[in-house]
C-alpha cells in the first residue's frame, strides 16, 4: 500500500495539474461541428487574406437556391467574395455545402401562408426529396403548377423579408449589411472605400432603383446595401414584420418589392445607387452616347455573371495595373471591353436588338439579307456603333456592348459587329475624370 508520503503527493498535485491543463487545451483549440452554426468565410487562397481585413464591420448575406447553390457558392467565395470576412448563406433548404452552410430562409414561416398554397408545392417536395436521398437533381426544372414559371423562382420571392430578420439575428449590430443573389459581383474593395465614408448609425437603404406601382425599391440582383440603423429599425423595433407580409407575397411579382415596401413601413426610403450598383454583367455594360452616366463612375457591383463570368472578371482584377484606386467603368470600358473587341463575330451576339437602359442603347431594326449590308447601314448611320445580324434582320446599336456567344437557331445564324474606329472617336472625346464620386448618403 503506497503511504501519502510529500514526495507521492507532490507527483499526484503534478500530474493532476498536467491533465487538467490538457483538458483545458483541448476545449479551447479543438474544432468544434459547425452545424447549425454561422459559419464565416475562410478565404480559399490564404495567401490573399489579410492579418485584419478591410471591411471587418460588414455582413455579406447570400441568397440562393438549393437547385443553384452547388454551382454558385463555391466560385464566388473563390473569386468576388475571397476577401469578405462575415458572409452568411440563404437558400430554400438547410443544408451543408462543403465548407459552407445554407441556412433556410423560410422555416419560420407560419403553416397557414403555406397550406393551399402552390408556391410552396416545391419547398415541400424539396425537402422530402433532400431527408430521403440528399439528391434534389430532378427537381431543377421543377415548374410552378400554374403559371408555368420555374418552381423556385416563384418561391424565392418569399425570402428576402425573411434573411433581413434572420440576418441580423445571427450577426446582431455589425455596421453595414449588403444582400446579394449568388450570380452578383462584389467590387469589394469598392465596396469598402465607399461605406468607411458614411454613417452606418443613419438609417439607410442604397440599391438600383427599380418603381413598381409607385414602390421604389432596390433590385435585389444589382445588390441592397443597408445601415445598421435601418437594420435595427426593422429587426428589432418592428420585429415580426416580415411574418406581416407573408400573407400578400403570393400575389405579388417579387421578393424585392416585398422588401421596399417593408422598409418604407419601417421608415427607411431607397437611396438610388445606380450606375455604380448595376444591373448588368461585364459583357453587357453599355457604353456610348446614350449611357454617358457610367463613365467615370466607381463599380460597386454587377449582376448576372456565370461562374465562368465570375472567374475570368476576378482574373481582370488581379491584372489591374493600379489597385490602390477605385476601379471605374471607365477602366472597365478600357481595359477589359476595349482589349476584348474585334471587328467581327460570327455565333454571337451582341444586344444591338435590345433597347438597353432607357431605350437608349439599341433595338432599331431593318430588313435585310446579308451581314455586309447591315455593316453598311452601319457605316451610314453616324449613331451606330455596334450591329448585328440575325435572319433577315439587322439590328443597331448606339452603344457598344460585348454581349455572348449564340448559336444559330431556325432563323438564322447570330453575327455581330463592332464600328471600333467610331468608339474610339467617342472614348476620346470624353472627360478625363476627376476624384472618384461615390453615390451620397442622405442627411
Amino acid at each position: 500500500m503506497i503511504r501519502w508520503t510529500s514526495r507521492y503527493f507532490s507527483i499526484w498535485l503534478r500530474a493532476s495539474l498536467l491533465g487538467i491543463l490538457i483538458i483545458f487545451g483541448y476545449l479551447c483549440f479543438y474544432p468544434q461541428n459547425n452545424h447549425g452554426r454561422l459559419l464565416t468565410f475562410k478565404p480559399a487562397n490564404s495567401t490573399s487574406a489579410k492579418d485584419y481585413s478591410p471591411g471587418a464591420n460588414i455582413v455579406v448575406s447570400v441568397k440562393t437556391g438549393a437547385s443553384e447553390a452547388a454551382e454558385r457558392i463555391p466560385i464566388q467565395m473563390r473569386t468576388s467574395l475571397r476577401d469578405v470576412q462575415n458572409v452568411v448563406f440563404f437558400s430554400d433548404l438547410e443544408q451543408d455545402l462543403g465548407e459552407f452552410h445554407l441556412y433556410d430562409s423560410l422555416d419560420t414561416i407560419v403553416p397557414s401562408v403555406m397550406e393551399n398554397n402552390p408556391d410552396f408545392d416545391f419547398y415541400h417536395k424539396q425537402r422530402e426529396l433532400w431527408n430521403a436521398s440528399h439528391d434534389i437533381s430532378s427537381l431543377k426544372n421543377e415548374k410552378h403548377p400554374d403559371n408555368g414559371e420555374l418552381a423556385a423562382w416563384t418561391l424565392d420571392k418569399y425570402k428576402n423579408v425573411h434573411i433581413l430578420e434572420k440576418t441580423w439575428a445571427l450577426m446582431p449590430d455589425y455596421d453595414w449589411y449588403i444582400f446579394i443573389d449568388a450570380d452578383t459581383y462584389l467590387l469589394w474593395d469598392n465596396v469598402v472605400t465607399w461605406l468607411s465614408t458614411l454613417d452606418p448609425k443613419k438609417k439607410s437603404y442604397f440599391g438600383s432603383e427599380v418603381n413598381t406601382a409607385g414602390v421604389k425599391f432596390a433590385h435585389g440582383g444589382t445588390g441592397i446595401i443597408i445601415s445598421k440603423a435601418t437594420m435595427y429599425k426593422f429587426a428589432v423595433k418592428d420585429a415580426g414584420m416580415a411574418a406581416n407580409y407573408d400573407p400578400i407575397i403570393h400575389n405579388k411579382c417579387c421578393g424585392d418589392l416585398v422588401l421596399g415596401m417593408a422598409l418604407r413601413e419601417s421608415g427607411t426610403l431607397l437611396q438610388d445607387a445606380w450606375p455604380a450598383m448595376s444591373g448588368e454583367a461585364p459583357w453587357t455594360l453599355p457604353f456610348g452616347p446614350g449611357t454617358p452616366e457610367y463613365w467615370c463612375r466607381p463599380a460597386l457591383t454587377l449582376h448576372h455573371l456565370s461562374p465562368d463570368g465570375m472567374a475570368e472578371f476576378t482574373t481582370f482584377e488581379d491584372q489591374r495595373a493600379n489597385k490602390s484606386t477605385p476601379l471605374t467603368h471607365e477602366e472597365i470600358f478600357n481595359a477589359f471591353i476595349m482589349e476584348s473587341l474585334v471587328s467581327e463575330l460570327e455565333n454571337w451576339d451582341n444586344l444591338a436588338s435590345e433597347r438597353g437602359e432607357f431605350g437608349k442603347t439599341g433595338g432599331v431594326t431593318s430588313e435585310t439579307s446579308t451581314f455586309e449590308e447591315c455593316a453598311h447601314l452601319c457605316e451610314l448611320d453616324e449613331k451606330c456603333f455596334q450591329y448585328s445580324h440575325h435572319g433577315n434582320t439587322c439590328n443597331i446599336g448606339m452603344s457598344v456592348r460585348l454581349g455572348y456567344k449564340k448559336d444559330a437557331d431556325d432563323e438564322g445564324a447570330w453575327r455581330s459587329g463592332w464600328n471600333k474606329t467610331r468608339l474610339v472617336e467617342w472614348a476620346a472625346k470624353q472627360p478625363n475624370c476627376g476624384p472618384v464620386a461615390f453615390p451620397k448618403q442622405d442627411k
